[in-house]
């Protein structure tokens, strides 16, 4: 196959590339609020609190009880005769210490409750997997409230998670991507003369639509898509040239570093390999036994969190005051693990190398300078433990 043929097709690739450009440029599609502080994938700092603000009868929106009514008729399924108007709304709502069979207590990322107990509980999932028993707990709370599993695009518990539980019977599957794109499209409708409330509705519409590949973005992926097609032989061979110029900086990176922590004494291990579900960066100084400054995947090349990681616990428990002592330092997630003490999600868009933007931090030294930064800081926050 001639090299000109490869030129040919990454031009007119370039061409759609540059025409969709000057489309986000003419609507503003590109300027969001939300992504530009770096908030687009907090599920507690910004999607919990946020849907929370709106699903609050008392909230700042001044619109009362019309957002929770909507959500109510989308969303639920359990015909609970919930009275809207003495429903309280809570965001992180501590149900008691997860006890030692890991199926009574921790937090619950949203809570609906009126004055008869009736109940709507929102676990909300953007990237962070399931954790032990998870939506067992919250039914052992509550079991007949309207357990709500929100995630971007509906996928399902883990069987961990969800135990004997049955979907649509003691929870439902909920998306982001139809089902609050959805709601939030009636609560737009309901203040079309309240600009201010109808903006920031459409500013995390169009959030949304980001995270679930429905923009201009997605569009212009799809009118490459066909291009694609009548280039598949071309552009299958460019698919795997890519895979392999990414492992290739990826290498380079890992090598980079590295050498920047050897040479200011630590010991670290750049282990990321995009095949395993697991990988990361791993930093600890050469005193430390079972723990290490982390950076690992939690699904092959996305959803990257930072923090003190452990060996194996199922080889070795650190002991229980050395966990609490790390588990009560400032910046925790506050969500248990038995791997992570002390854990918090890598911002967009170091976190997911899946997408285009990473890279471009990898080339211009952004990355490295997110994980210097972020191992100075846990360096500090440790330096009186012993660990």
């Amino acid at each position: 196959m001639e090299l000109h043929q490869y030129k040919n097709l990454l031009d007119q690739v370039n061409a759609i590339n540059t025409r969709y450009k000057k489309i986000n440029e003419l609507t503003g599609e590109n300027f969001n609020v939300f992504r530009i502080l770096k908030l687009e994938s907090s599920e507690v700092r910004m999607h919990s609190a946020f849907l929370a603000e709106l699903l609050n009868p008392n909230g700042s929106h001044g619109q009362k009880e019309i957002f929770l009514e909507l959500f109510i008729k989308s969303v639920c399924f359990k015909n609970n005769p919930i009275d809207v108007w003495s429903c309280k709304i809570k965001v992180e709502d501590y149900i008691g210490q997860i006890s030692e069979d890991r199926t009574y207590g921790g937090r619950i990322d949203i809570t609906i409750k009126d004055k008869h107990n009736h109940q709507i509980i929102i676990e909300n999932k953007i990237y962070a997997g399931d954790q032990d028993h998870q939506l067992t707990r919250y039914f052992n709370n509550s079991s007949n409230a309207d357990i709500i599993y929100l995630t971007l695009d509906g996928k399902p518990p883990s069987d961990n998670s969800k135990g004997e539980m049955i979907e649509d019977e003691h929870y439902k599957c909920v998306s982001y991507k139809y089902d609050i794109l959805h709601w939030l499209e009636l609560c737009r409708k309901e203040v079309t003369v309240y600009p201010i409330v109808r903006e920031a509705i459409t500013h995390y519409i169009n959030l949304i639509k980001h995270l679930t590949n429905q923009t201009l973005n997605h569009n212009m992926e799809e009118e490459l898509s066909d291009l694609l097609k009548s280039y598949i032989e071309e552009s299958w061979a460019i698919s795997k040239a890519l895979d392999v110029a990414c492992q290739k900086v990826s290498d380079d990176f890992g090598k980079t570093i590295e050498n920047h922590f050897q040479e200011i004494g630590l010991e670290c291990k750049y282990e990321i390999a995009f095949e395993k579900r697991y990988s990361g960066i791993y930093i600890w100084r050469p005193e430390w036994k079972h723990l290490s400054i982390s950076f690992q995947f939690q699904y092959f090349d996305r959803e990257m969190i930072y923090g003190i990681l452990q060996e194996d616990p199922n080889k070795f428990e650190i002991p229980i005051g050395l966990r609490k002592e790390i588990f009560s330092l400032p910046g925790n997630g506050l969500k248990t693990s038995d791997w992570w003490p002390w854990f918090n999600k890598v911002e967009s868009p170091y976190g997911n190398w899946h997408e285009l933007e990473a890279w471009q931090a990898i080339r211009d030294g952004r990355m490295k300078t997110m994980i210097i930064e972020k191992t100075e800081y846990l360096l500090n926050l440790v330096k009186d433990i012993e660990l």
